[in-house]
């Protein structure tokens, strides 16, 4: 079975930087950059070239042969979009699954489908579109099929907060690869130095006072704050019941929440100076995994695809590092969020005939229980299928982390998780957080209410 892949590669792939930055690539970017690719911690063949793999008709397999092509950003999405194909043709005594897969460039592949399907030709059956991006293909008459039919049938299993992101008036447009849960990760070694006992810290009251604690006692600072990129900013005003837009595709960029969540960042760094800016601006540049491999830091906010990172530069850590729900803001308040995301769509230009047979495989590679364990197990990602987390799987212990069941821990912020909207100026909504409202606020310790009503109003004004 898995002699029945062939793979083709069209051009060659690039310069060793290239690969290096696709290696850190996964779900959530913003531009070429490296640490913007795909922020989840994929392992990419990306750059500016193109590769090509494709699937033979495997003898055995019962069912009519269909082709489907298949674009994405990220080379491991290709790898676990094949092995469910695999999967399915083996089950699957109606349809054969050949998948055509192309992984290229972000920046290359978006641009390229936008193309593709503005101009009614050329476009996949299938595509990986990252979250900044989606809303774009959400404007005007919407060039994707719609998904309700497949999510319906799990939709009692599935955290309804990860669908929010592809959805246009109630309709699912897109199907992600994980949960993207926000948690923060404390180094246990410098909090107990400190004197801290971190599950003692419930809101951010309680974080501020043990980061004072952290820089009176050890030679760390208790956080990092990026301010190249959007995470530490949008996280928090997520968390605070804020964010990009409202549930009603409003525009909420402006509001109290938003403003309260980063002057709460703007605190740390300028006020009670337990923070400060990472090394290179942002949670992704070999500098500040240097840092924080060397303990500067006693923690960091980011999403639970983060994990890669502890394992993959900063091998100090094995051990010390213990997952966390955020600190409330309110009491019972959301302890988490989402971010980064990539969701999975079917492009209006697939062939009819082709239609029944790409909904059941993108049924079964991305929402089935099977399906979503391999989330966890493939792709290192946590899954949105609530099922899962009593899966042997899911709930193994694991010593780098404090030899703690750290998936099943991540299963008790469901209940007070908070859903993130992407409205129709998304995209334009981010770079205005990532290139000047993080840099202003916390470089600049610039007011975050004017600085929030100036970036609502310049968005505003793109309508």
């Amino acid at each position: 079975m898995l002699a029945l892949t062939r793979i083709r590669r069209s051009l060659a792939l690039g310069s060793a930087a290239i690969l290096s930055a696709a290696a850190i690539a996964a779900c959530g970017g913003d531009s070429p950059s490296i640490s913007d690719l795909d922020s989840e911690g994929g392992e990419g063949e990306e750059g500016g070239e193109t590769a090509e793999r494709e699937m033979e008709s495997e003898e055995g397999w019962e069912g009519e042969d269909i082709e489907l092509e298949f674009w994405t950003f990220v080379d491991a999405h290709t790898d676990f979009m094949i092995a469910r194909a695999e999967e399915f043709n083996e089950a699957n005594s109606d349809y054969n699954i050949i998948l055509n897969a192309s992984t290229a460039d972000y920046e290359e592949m978006h641009d390229r489908l936008l193309v593709s399907l503005q101009s009614g030709t050329g476009a996949p059956d299938l595509v990986d579109i990252e979250i900044q991006r989606f809303a774009t293909f959400l404007r005007g008459d919407v060039p994707l099929h719609p998904l309700n039919d497949i999510v319906d049938n799990h939709r009692d299993q599935l955290v309804e907060e990860r669908l929010a992101p592809y959805q246009l008036d109630g309709v699912e447009y897109g199907i992600d690869y994980h949960l993207g849960t926000w948690v923060m990760y404390y180094n246990n070694a410098i909090m107990e130095e400190a004197g801290v006992d971190v599950d003692e810290i419930v809101t951010w009251d309680d974080y501020i006072e043990a980061g004072k604690q952290v820089v009176e006692n050890t030679d760390a600072m208790m956080a990092s704050v990026e301010t190249t990129d959007r995470f530490s900013v949008i996280g928090l005003m997520l968390q605070n019941g804020g964010g990009t837009y409202n549930e009603n595709n409003e525009l909420i960029l402006d509001s109290p929440e938003n403003v309260e969540a980063l002057q709460l960042i703007s605190d740390m760094v300028h006020e009670h100076e337990i923070a400060t800016v990472a090394e290179g601006g942002q949670h992704h540049e070999t500098a500040y995994y240097e840092a924080f491999n060397a303990g500067e830091y006693a923690s960091v906010w980011m999403p639970q695809w983060y994990v890669t990172r502890f394992k993959d530069f900063m091998p100090e850590t094995e051990g010390d590092i213990l997952i966390r729900p955020l600190p409330e803001f309110d009491e019972g308040g959301f302890i988490s969020t989402m971010g980064g995301g990539t969701g999975t769509a079917i492009t209006t230009q697939i062939d009819e005939d082709k239609l029944d047979a790409a909904k059941q495989f993108l049924e079964f590679a991305k929402l089935t229980y099977d399906s979503q364990v391999a989330l966890w197990t493939e792709l290192g990602f946590d899954p949105f299928r609530v099922d899962v987390y009593d899966d042997p799987a899911l709930t193994e212990p694991d010593p780098w982390f404090g030899n703690e069941p750290v998936m099943s821990d991540l299963a008790q912020v469901f209940d007070r998780l908070a859903p993130e909207y992407t409205g129709p100026r998304y995209p334009e909504v981010i770079l205005q957080l990532r290139d000047i409202v993080a840099y202003e606020v916390i470089e600049e310790g610039g007011d975050p209410q004017q600085l929030l009503e100036q970036a609502a109003d310049e968005v505003s004004s793109m309508d």
